[in-house]
C-alpha cells in the first residue's frame, strides 16, 4: 500500500499538500469564513484508542479477506518466501509512513484547501452568474449517490449546513486520493475510494490521529497476511 509514496502520483500528492498549506494559511487570515473548520480542529482526537480500533474492523476484515484471496490465486517466488522477515518490516515502515503521510496530505492539507478551490473552480465555470456547473453536479448527482454508497455515514458533512463546498471538497479530495492508486489496477482504483471514504468518517468521528492509526493497521493487516503466505510457502520448500 506504501508503493504510491514513491511514484509520480507520490510525489505529487505531497506537492500538492505543500501548497495546500500555503493556501490555507491565507485564506484562514484573509477570507476564513471559505473554510469553516479550524486550521487544526481535526487534530483533537475524541473517544480511545481501542474504540478507533473497533471502528475501523470492517475495513481489517474485507482487507483480509480480499488480501487472502488474492494470496491464494497468486503464486509467490522462492525470494518472497525466502525473505519474508525483512519484507514484513520493510512494508511495516512504509505503512507508517503511508498511514502519517497520506492522512496529513488528503485528509488534512488537501481538504481543507479544496474547501476554496472548489469554489473558485465554480465561479469560473459560470458561478458568477448562479449557474455554477461544479456545485449543481454536486448537490443534483454526485452528493446524493455518495451519501448512498457509503451508508449515508458521511451525510452531515455531504449536507454541511455551511454549504455545499465541504461535501465537494470531500469527494474532490477522495477522487485524488483514489487516482493515486491507479497502480493498483481497476480494483484497487474502486477500493480506494471507499476506503478513503471511510477514513473520513473515522476522522470526523474520532480526529485525524485516528485516521492515521486505523489507515497504518488496515496496511498492516495486509502485509501480516503476505507474511503468512510466505511463512508457509517457505515451509513447504518454495523458497
Amino acid at each position: 500500500m506504501s508503493k504510491k509514496i514513491i511514484t509520480a502520483e507520490g510525489r505529487n500528492f505531497i506537492i500538492s499538500a505543500f501548497f495546500a498549506a500555503i493556501v490555507v494559511a491565507l485564506v484562514k487570515n484573509f477570507a476564513p469564513g471559505l473554510i469553516p473548520y479550524g486550521a487544526f480542529e481535526f487534530w483533537t482526537t475524541h473517544g480511545t484508542v481501542t474504540e478507533w480500533l473497533i471502528a475501523g474492523l470492517p475495513i481489517f476484515a474485507w482487507g483480509a479477506a480480499v488480501t487472502t484471496v488474492f494470496a491464494i490465486v497468486r503464486q509467490n517466488t522462492p525470494e518472497q518466501n525466502r525473505y519474508a522477515e525483512g519484507l514484513l518490516l520493510m512494508s511495516g515502515l512504509g505503512n507508517v509512513r503511508a498511514g502519517v503521510v497520506e492522512e496529513l496530505c488528503y485528509r488534512w492539507l488537501i481538504f481543507l484547501s479544496s474547501m476554496f478551490w472548489v469554489r473558485v473552480s465554480n465561479f469560473i465555470l459560470l458561478g458568477f452568474i448562479g449557474w455554477g456547473i461544479p456545485e449543481h453536479l454536486f448537490i443534483w448527482i454526485f452528493r446524493p449517490l455518495a451519501d448512498f454508497v457509503t451508508l449515508h455515514g458521511l451525510h452531515d458533512q455531504l449536507y454541511h449546513p455551511s454549504g455545499w463546498a465541504i461535501g465537494a471538497a470531500m469527494l474532490a479530495t477522495n477522487a485524488f486520493f483514489r487516482n493515486g492508486h491507479k497502480y493498483q489496477g481497476w480494483f484497487g482504483w474502486i477500493n480506494s475510494w471507499f476506503l478513503g471514504m471511510f477514513f473520513f468518517w473515522i476522522m470526523f468521528r474520532f480526529g485525524l490521529p485516528a485516521a492515521m492509526l486505523v489507515h497504518f493497521s488496515y496496511n498492516m493487516v495486509i502485509s501480516l497476511i503476505v507474511y503468512v503466505k510466505a511463512v508457509l510457502g517457505r515451509a513447504i520448500g518454495n523458497a
